[in-house]
């Protein structure tokens, strides 16, 4: 019912934004965001950008200039690494794969409980390095912070609108007389927000449906109580419904962070989403793992690389004590938006590889055709396509 309800409401805004487009968003604004705002105002201007600019702390500026190289540089070797075409040339026979950026994409920025400079860092930079002309950011009024806007900057966005909400996905989908539409909707946002990149998928491309931010670790004796404390509360601080697991052969260390995290819990009544859970082995957290195909991964153990061999499903993983979640989300490089709710067994997280499309290339010799002939025409023979064998067939 739930469900039913949530559809009814996201799809009612969408077919408002689609049937009178800009209107339908000054109201949508009005009614959720308490605000009122002319669609002449959605555009964040240059000069608003450059006056912010002037707003923002030093050091913010500096941290994230420095987390934006770290991004830049991490999303570059990966381009690096990825072959922009190739091909196979084999008697009379050439196949191959080109790969082209998306031209035009969108990234909804949330504006929930935080404001999210590095979701601008993680999602607009790796779209940059693909070669994506042009980056349309949307997001909450409230949201355009001095660090937001900064970060919009340096990472290479095109232009930000002050709208945020399931009226955002449909004007980057279906476009209006100010927001531009879009090839690709990426980035995270609440329950409404994926449900319309679900319900708009199809008129333009998606990365995912992000559910509740997740994390599990693994620890042996070698993890670090307080360490592991902090890690599992940095993560359910992100949402009321995200999700924090502990698996670990040592009783000693479950009892001690459990000790932590409910002196914590008690002191700020917190409601949380925390499992501590004791496994007689490691063989048997790794199967866990697997199953539960965690966001984020923490392998806090003696020997790491005896765990990480068998890991098959997790959207990032990070090792040791000294490799946080945190260290992921602000800073270390690889985009922050991974993969939730178990879909880390068959998704992966926003890189490079999400803003590029692969085209096959077939260019067939007289020769190649008319030896071939005869079984590609069986085999239109078997499916009983005439014109498929006869195109083939004609050209002996």
């Amino acid at each position: 019912m739930e469900k039913d309800n949530l559809y009814i409401q996201v799809r009612s805004i969408l077919d408002a934004v689609i049937t009178y487009g800009d209107r339908a968003i000054e109201k949508f604004i009005l009614k959720y965001d308490k605000t009122s705002i002319n669609a002449r105002r959605f555009l964040v201007s240059k000069q608003e950008c450059k006056q912010s600019q002037k707003r923002i702390d030093p050091l913010l500026k500096k941290s994230l200039k420095l987390a934006a190289r770290n991004i830049l540089a991490f999303h570059n070797q990966e381009r690096k690494c990825l072959k922009s075409e190739w091909f196979l040339k084999k008697g009379g026979v050439t196949t191959g794969q080109l790969s082209k950026p998306i031209e035009k994409v969108g990234i909804y920025i949330p504006g929930g409980r935080f404001p999210y400079p590095s979701t601008v860092l993680m999602t607009a930079i790796p779209a940059k390095v693909a070669g994506v002309k042009e980056v349309i950011m949307v997001t909450p009024a409230k949201n355009l912070t001095p660090g937001v806007l900064y970060a919009a900057a340096i990472s290479g966005v095109s232009k930000i609108f002050r709208v945020g909400g399931p009226a955002a996905v449909a004007a980057l989908a279906y476009g209006t007389d100010t927001i531009p539409k879009v090839d690709l909707i990426v980035g995270p946002g609440n329950k409404y927000v994926n449900e319309a990149k679900r319900q708009v998928f199809g008129q333009v491309g998606i990365d995912s449906l992000a559910g509740p931010s997740e994390v599990a670790i693994i620890a042996d004796a070698a993890g670090n109580p307080e360490f592991i404390k902090s890690d599992l509360l940095a993560q359910v601080e992100h949402d009321p419904d995200a999700k924090a697991y502990l698996f670990t052969n040592c009783r000693n260390l479950l009892n001690n962070v459990n000790i932590l995290i409910n002196r914590v819990i008690s002191e700020y009544k917190l409601k949380t989403h925390i499992k501590l859970v004791y496994v007689p082995s490691l063989k048997d957290a790794i199967f866990k793992i697997n199953k539960l195909a965690p966001e984020h991964l923490e392998i806090i153990v003696k020997n790491p690389k005896n765990i990480l061999s068998k890991i098959k499903n997790a959207g990032a993983i990070f090792i040791g004590n000294y490799s946080p979640t945190a260290i992921g989300d602000y800073w270390a490089g690889p985009s922050h938006v991974l993969p939730t709710g178990r879909t880390a067994r068959y998704a992966s997280g926003i890189s490079v590889l999400t803003f590029l499309k692969r085209t096959s290339y077939i260019n067939y010799s007289h020769y190649k055709i008319k030896n071939d002939n005869s079984y590609i025409c069986k085999i239109a023979d078997a499916e009983g396509l005439k014109y498929h064998k006869y195109s083939v067939k004609v050209r002996r």
